[in-house]
């Protein structure tokens, strides 16, 4: 058990430490990136890829990549004037998403989540301030990239679909077309085709065929960086790059959109690809596999936040005269709920991440929206769902309360056998576990049920960490269950008192917990750091996550003064007892023989 203890207690305090690392080297990478966009000169979003001076580039580029008789003068100059007019933003919509399009390129400007903040639009806005429209089309030629950005006229917009249509005088006809899905369908899925047909006499020969999924930003500035990421599922496994892993890389921007060596590659077969943050991602899967996969680094507008881009490869090869191919795509952009990308199909639930302990963050994630269909409030729900763990627990936590409390009645002849055994271990070992055996005290059985509740903390810990149903939600004074509860801020440290709370909780239940007579003074001074380890741990994380933890340490206090406020069974002197029991046998033979 001591070792067990050490083992556990030298954790704590060292992942506390590197929470506490790992904060002040994001605030210094933050500053970095901040004096980088300067020496880098990234270009200002608002020209991006559509500005009079890539205009040109673009639009060589839509013949020369199809390797086509060259487009004339005249449509050359018609494309170049277009591409530096205003573009026309076109609207479908549905009662969860407002989807903006725009005609330059026939891409998503960006979404609106019309639900997502208990029935009103979220803040956050996916691809706002991106440099890329999402699923822009680009073409792989001589090693470069070129993006598709050409006007399209829109042959059909309803409500809740638009067709977009491009021809050039070179019999080349693009058809793109956005579609939400249907009444009683997933609303957050966007369904998408592009197809490609060629009227003309000769071959298109190319590459690939490339769709950007966008750009993400943080949600907020105390997002770690873990959670900006682009993940890519092999049918076997899946792959996530964080931010941290390409932000060395140049920014994309409209000077080096076309560099395809730039940021980290990923290469093979691919089922589907995502771009996410914490509560909120964009999953592109396709009728034609994947086969590349480029993660970008992305400046903001201001050119201080950093976000997260892909462009992602389709093998499209060669389309024959008078021939078409095409590619049709599923796009969920909505929040990180694990229901509606389980109902997705083709394990798309492992946006969610909840690593080794899986299993436990589905079970509980059931449990908890369970109550939460019986009690509509995520803060109350987590509160009974914490409640009947510990119940279930009860038992067993009893009985290692009860043994820890049999173990300090042993002090004293603990410190004893330590006296007189002081030179002999083996000796000292056989006489302690003599003494235990007499007391009836288990030494494991204090640790057995931390370890048996180990899974279920970090398996609550993966669940709520990027549960969105947490977003928004009230609880108490907590405004926002995904965020810290800050209350107040004191030159400039934010106040959050649940973790306060949680921290002084747990501090008095340890001061309440009976030490065990086998710990030594380093173990015991291990102990005392915990509830500070914890309290710095979950300072900053989610509230849900903490008010767990604090109704946790409430139940576990209430369970030990109930077993040290037990009456003691009162030990009984043998010999006594014999004594008594002989006197009485004496009185009831001398009333027997006054009688005869």
């Amino acid at each position: 058990m001591d070792t067990k203890n050490t083992i556990l207690g030298i954790f704590f305090i060292a992942a506390g430490m590197i929470i506490l690392f790992m904060q002040s080297k994001s605030m210094e990478e933050a500053q970095k990136l901040t004096n980088m966009a300067d020496v880098q000169g990234v270009s200002n979003s608002e020209e991006g890829l559509i500005s009079e001076e890539n205009a040109e580039i673009s639009a060589n580029g839509f013949t020369e990549v199809f390797e086509v008789a060259e487009a004339s003068s005249e449509f050359a100059a018609e494309v170049n004037r277009s591409l530096v007019e205003e573009s026309t933003i076109y609207v479908i919509a549905n009662d969860y998403l407002e989807v903006k399009l725009t005609n330059a390129g026939a891409a998503i400007q960006e979404i609106r989540f019309l639900k997502a903040k208990r029935g009103e639009p979220d803040s956050f806005i996916f691809n706002q301030h991106g440099q890329v429209p999402s699923l822009a089309l680009s073409f792989e030629k001589s090693g470069r990239l070129k993006l598709l950005n050409v006007l399209y006229q829109v042959e059909r917009l309803d409500e809740d679909r638009i067709d977009f249509i491009h021809q050039s005088e070179d019999g080349l006809v693009v058809r793109r077309s956005f579609t939400l899905s249907e009444l009683g369908e997933e609303p957050y899925l966007i369904k998408h085709s592009s197809t490609i047909r060629n009227d003309s006499e000769q071959d298109l020969k190319f590459k690939n065929l490339y769709l950007n999924l966008g750009t993400v930003f943080p949600l907020n500035e105390k997002e770690f960086e873990h959670f900006l990421t682009v993940g890519a599922f092999d049918g076997n496994k899946t792959k996530f790059t964080p931010i941290n892993k390409v932000k060395d890389s140049r920014a994309l921007s409209a000077s080096n959109f076309g560099d395809l060596d730039n940021g980290q590659i990923q290469e093979g077969r691919f089922d589907w690809v995502s771009i996410q943050n914490q509560y909120y991602v964009g999953l592109l899967s396709s009728s034609i596999s994947a086969k590349r996969v480029q993660v970008l680094p992305v400046y903001s507008e201001n050119e201080t936040e950093l976000g997260i881009s892909s462009n992602v490869a389709f093998s499209f090869d060669t389309i024959a005269s008078k021939d078409s191919r095409t590619l049709e795509t599923e796009f969920y952009v909505g929040p990180k709920e694990f229901k509606r990308l389980q109902g997705l199909g083709n394990y798309q639930d492992k946006i969610m991440q909840f690593g080794w302990f899986g299993f436990f963050s589905k079970l509980l994630l059931y449990f908890m929206s369970l109550i939460h269909s019986f009690v509509p409030n995520w803060g109350w729900s987590i509160v009974i769902m914490t409640i009947i763990i510990k119940l279930i627990f009860w038992p067993l936590t009893g009985k290692a309360a009860e043994s820890q409390k049999g173990m300090a009645k042993i002090q004293a002849p603990m410190a004893e056998l330590k006296k007189k055994y002081e030179k002999n271990p083996q000796k000292l070992q056989q006489e302690t576990m003599k003494l235990f055996r007499e007391h009836g005290v288990n030494p494991l059985a204090g640790c057995f049920p931390v370890l048996i509740q180990m899974p279920i903390f970090l398996g609550l810990f993966y669940m709520l960490r990027t549960a969105a149903e947490l977003r928004y939600e009230p609880f108490l004074w907590v405004a926002d269950l995904s965020q810290a509860d800050t209350i107040a801020v004191v030159a400039g440290f934010p106040i959050n008192l649940f973790p306060i709370i949680m921290g002084a909780t747990m501090f008095y239940q340890m001061q309440i917990m009976p030490v065990s007579p086998t710990a030594d003074p380093l173990q015991q001074k291990i102990f005392k750091f915990m509830p500070f380890i914890f309290l710095v741990f979950l300072y900053n994380f989610s509230s849900g996550l903490v008010i767990y933890w604090t109704t946790q340490n409430i139940l576990t206090i209430i369970q030990q003064k109930m077993i040290h406020s037990k009456k003691e069974p009162v030990e009984v002197d043998d010999s006594r007892v014999q004594n008594a029991q002989s006197i009485n046998a004496k009185v009831s033979n001398l009333k027997k023989k006054s009688r005869n």
